[in-house]
């Protein structure tokens, strides 16, 4: 299944799409100033009634899975 993904010439690291993840699936990269999703522990909110992350993203910086 594809993921989210954060393009990091977007963000401008507001920390608003990492507080609202319920799977803490959200960090800071390590050697770049944007954020990432970890795919591993993205499940694109399948459990809640709509994705958490994309709403809170002031910038747009949030990209949908694509197929």
């Amino acid at each position: 299944m594809k993921k989210h993904s954060i393009d990091p010439n977007l963000c401008v690291m507001c920390d608003a799409c990492r507080l609202a993840c319920p799977r803490n699936a959200i960090s800071a990269a390590e050697f770049e100033k944007t954020y990432l999703i970890d795919s591993d522990a993205c499940n694109n909110c399948q459990n809640m009634s709509a994705v958490r992350c994309i709403p809170q993203c002031p910038v747009d910086a949030i990209l949908p899975p694509t197929v």
